[in-house]
């Protein structure tokens, strides 16, 4: 199997974890599961999620921290704009904090237990149990995009990185999280890392394969945040051609 980043095909197995082979690409830095999970495993995880429970004890605390980070976030907006998306929600609390916002506020989800809920608890807010490919069956688009540890439980990263790109309406902001494995905090024996974690976390990466994987596409990072914790933070916007510009 080649890096599911840049597709070199010299991989080097580094170990066995939950039954799963992690592998790491030379080239790109890229830790992968090899092979990657079927996709009734991948079904499995996301059906009535365990963690959902978790995040209903921490609503209100969520709530008012994805109100914070929305407004640090805005800045970023070239004009007033208001579609937002939340990909991967669960139970919604950053979509409540998007309406809170003033922004007409989506949720999505695989989850569809996670759905339901979201669906009794934020009324004005629209939910739906679907997959960004979906999204873009029905030329929805957005003018922010909310994509916080999502990304490392993705089977196919080109695909869903292009599908949020198809997404975004003309100057358009995504913002995306994910584990970090170049951070500091992170151990030597990368498969003692809490967040090496398969079948649920398949790919995993630091700057540079990150970087490699939006620019492929189209993104550029406007900001990248620098983090206490073992997290990438970013703020992508379409590249704009020189010829464009």
């Amino acid at each position: 199997m080649s890096c599911p980043i840049c597709y070199a095909n010299s991989i080097i197995e580094i170990g066995i974890k939950n039954q799963h082979w992690l592998a790491k690409c030379p080239k790109c830095s890229c830790v992968f599961v090899n092979p990657v999970p079927s996709a009734e495993q991948l079904g499995e995880i996301y059906d009535d999620y365990l963690a959902t429970d978790k995040y209903l004890k921490k609503l209100k605390k969520k709530t008012v921290t994805s109100v914070y980070k929305i407004f640090k976030l805005k800045k970023y907006l070239t004009k007033p704009q208001k579609n937002f998306l939340d990909v991967g929600c669960n139970i919604g609390a950053t979509v409540r904090a998007a309406q809170i916002m003033g922004f007409n506020a989506m949720g999505i989800d695989l989850d569809s237990t996670s759905i339901s809920k979201a669906k009794q608890l934020f009324t004005g807010c629209e939910f739906s149990a679907v997959s960004t490919f979906d999204l873009v069956e029905k030329q929805r688009k957005f003018d922010f995009i909310f994509c916080s540890e999502v990304i490392e439980h993705v089977p196919f990263p080109h695909e869903f990185v292009q599908s949020l790109f198809d997404l975004m309406a003309d100057n358009a902001i995504l913002y995306l999280t994910t584990p970090d494995t170049a951070h500091s905090r992170v151990p030597k024996d990368i498969l003692s890392w809490k967040e090496v974690k398969p079948p649920e976390h398949i790919i995993y990466f630091n700057k540079k394969s990150l970087t490699l994987l939006l620019k492929k596409h189209g993104f550029e990072i406007t900001k990248s945040y620098w983090n206490h914790r073992a997290n990438l933070r970013v703020v992508c916007k379409k590249k704009v051609s020189t010829a464009n510009a």
